[in-house]
């Protein structure tokens, strides 16, 4: 059983995600370090007043060395275990902690109030703006209910206490910069690479649709979002109209095109102005959806628009969500379209709207390249198909010709009670089917005609019955297509697989053999099988050579001793 989807991953950005947005580019071992120097230094610094209950001097530093002994264990934890991130809890922890540590040196005016930031920084580069947001906020809420709280029972504010709401509001203030920095810090970045991820170089082989699928796929990780569709329209040769549609809950399903009734995509890409970016929030659903509501600007002219609210109300109606997220998408050639992503809990800014219509010009933008390098290949290419079909004829294809006709003399000369007479006969049909053969290949290159699947296994059995016909082999195929598999793979799978058995046939004496043609997880697989096990080690070097030029990879198996396997995986 092969795992098909291992060699050829289509490119992702949901490591380096969780890689920024989860705080991998700042060192967990560096945190458990730190944490540990606030706690010798509070240990060392915290002074006490003898004067206070013996009860509460114990307590004190008794908690602090406890809180040392904690940090000393999550930093050796943090080395052994080789984190690439804290764990969220310990920052909640390391909140609480500090918070009875005030509490604890409250009656002195405690200046380790300040160490609430270091829960907040840990929690806003880490964790995002969200959670530094809650720590900050929790932060305050806890050193403020300690201030008030010591005041109270003193019957009023003393002079460690008078100042309890300014630093209150001093942590809240520094700790909310501390954490716009760190979560938008972080969001930038994560922003960045989204944009580097669309934008790298493509493979040609790749193609238009699995770029739009692999960025739709991009965009709903990104939001984590409920589903990501683009709609296109495209002139030609008349307008009809196109869907890519990505799913939470169903990946791989973007890779699918699905053309669209004109009646829906009209509704979808034309209800609102081509050039309207806009978000829309049920008014009945959360707060945040109350507060947010609907936002809508004109691309081209720069200018806010609030006069289309009733048809985002619609279209969230047709797509049945509560939110939603679009903006237009247009190409070189006349091609338009709309993406439209689609969210089931939380809400969209201003910003996440500015950012899908970035990512939309830069996926447009490499769209448009891929499709000008093809053309520029295929042209380039064309003279070279037509001079390659006239050496092909002039070259090989009148030899065999001659050659058939030599042996068609032969024959004649030898009359048919001669005992080579039958032998004659069947060199003169492999010649002739060999001059059918090069006919069709010379005319496929010269007129660029495309081979289906369906054509490739019958090909592969025409290859079959010549082997047991001429030289006894026996050839078991097995195939499962897929619609993905034409043109240019289906000519080179059949090439790949015809070298396969023309290696069976030239370098081992097996009298049975087999071909598999699977196409299963965006991958086509190619076997090519004999029973004649051996412990000779061999590559197949043409077979390998066509499998790079096509981004697969190709190597050889053995089973049980008794079968050798040449294993071909190419991406579809």
């Amino acid at each position: 059983t092969y795992k098909l989807h291992e060699p050829i991953q289509s490119p992702s950005i949901s490591t380096f995600f969780r890689a920024v947005g989860h705080g991998e580019t700042l060192d967990a071992h560096i945190h458990a370090l730190l944490r540990c120097m606030i706690a010798i230094t509070v240990l060392l610094t915290t002074f006490v007043d003898a004067s206070e209950p013996h009860w509460l001097i114990v307590t004190t530093y008794g908690s602090f060395a406890i809180y040392l002994v904690y940090s000393i264990i999550i930093a050796v934890i943090s080395y052994q275990s080789d984190w690439s991130a804290p764990p969220r809890a310990l920052h909640w922890i390391d909140v609480l902690s500090f918070a009875w540590m005030v509490a604890l040196t409250m009656r002195s005016g405690s200046p380790l109030f300040q160490c609430f930031f270091y829960a907040i920084f840990v929690a806003s580069f880490c964790r995002g703006f969200r959670e530094g947001f809650l720590v900050t906020s929790l932060s305050f809420v806890l050193f403020i209910s300690i201030g008030m709280g010591y005041a109270l029972m003193g019957g009023q504010f003393g002079s460690g206490h008078n100042n309890t709401l300014i630093r209150g509001d001093y942590l809240f203030v520094i700790g909310y910069m501390i954490t716009y920095c760190g979560g938008y810090g972080g969001l930038f970045m994560r922003k960045l690479a989204l944009l580097k991820e669309v934008n790298n170089t493509w493979h040609l082989r790749s193609g238009v649709h699995q770029v739009y699928a692999t960025n739709l796929d991009r965009l709903l990780e990104f939001f984590d979002g409920d589903r990501c569709i683009l709609v296109l329209q495209r002139p030609d040769p008349e307008p009809h109209y196109i869907m890519y549609t990505a799913y939470r809950d169903k990946p791989g399903q973007s890779m699918t095109q699905n053309d669209v009734p004109e009646s829906v995509a009209t509704t979808l890409l034309h209800f609102l102005p081509e050039t309207l970016a806009a978000y829309f929030h049920d008014p009945a659903g959360s707060w945040w959806r109350k507060f947010r509501g609907y936002y809508a600007y004109d691309i081209d002219g720069g200018s806010r628009s609030k006069s289309h609210q009733d048809q985002c109300a619609a279209l969230a109606n047709l797509l049945d969500t509560r939110g939603f997220v679009t903006v237009p998408y247009g190409q070189g050639g006349g091609t338009t379209g709309r993406i439209f992503l689609t969210i089931g809990r939380g809400g969209f800014t201003s910003s996440d709207v500015d950012f899908l219509a970035q990512a939309s010009n830069v996926m447009s933008t490499v769209v448009e390249n891929i499709c000008l390098v093809e053309e520029l290949i295929s042209k380039a290419a064309e003279q070279e198909r037509f001079s390659i079909s006239r050496d092909l004829h002039d070259t090989t294809i009148q030899p065999y010709i001659g050659l058939k006709l030599a042996l068609e003399a032969l024959n004649r000369e030898a009359g048919e009670s001669n005992p080579l007479s039958r032998r004659i006969s069947e060199l003169i049909d492999m010649a002739e089917m060999t001059v059918l053969d090069l006919r069709s290949y010379a005319a496929t290159i010269k007129d660029k005609v495309p081979i289906a699947g369906e054509f490739l296994v019958a090909s592969i059995k025409t290859q079959a019955d010549r082997l047991k016909r001429f030289y006894g082999i026996n050839v078991e195929i097995k195939s499962e297509t897929s619609k993905r598999l034409h043109g240019r793979l289906a000519a080179e799978a059949f090439q790949i697989i015809s070298e396969g058995l023309s290696n069976v046939l030239r370098h081992t004496k097996a009298k049975n053999a087999f071909v598999t043609v699977l196409c299963k997880n965006s991958t086509l697989l190619l076997q090519i099988g004999n029973d004649e096990g051996g412990d000779k080690e061999f590559t197949p070097r043409s077979i390998c050579e066509r499998a790079k030029t096509l981004n697969g990879r190709a190597f050889v198996e053995r089973r049980s001793g008794r079968y050798t396997i040449v294993v071909v995986m190419i991406p579809l």
